[in-house]
């Protein structure tokens, strides 16, 4: 399956993990103003895909943070609504 989508957040957008302990995987969730967006593994997966999947989101947001803090160090009184 393939698809393609944008979520643009901001700082009201609520992020949050729904974890279930053992019980069952847990699910990353995404709340803006009108949207939605749940990140997760299908269950019927391997572990291991789900541990590989995991590790490249925290290794992404890693360096979508830095990438932020670069620009905003590089453009401190910037108004990046009209950054486009």
């Amino acid at each position: 399956m393939s698809a393609s989508m944008s979520f643009h957040g901001d700082a009201s957008t609520w992020v949050h993990l729904h974890d279930y302990g053992t019980e069952r995987l847990p699910i990353l969730a995404l709340d803006g103003d009108g949207h939605y967006l749940t990140i997760s593994v299908f269950e019927g997966r391997p572990i291991a895909e789900h541990q590989a999947f995991a590790e490249k989101l925290a290794q992404a947001a890693t360096d979508y943070l830095a990438a932020v803090q670069r620009y905003a160090a590089a453009h401190p009184t910037a108004d990046t609504a009209d950054a486009g």
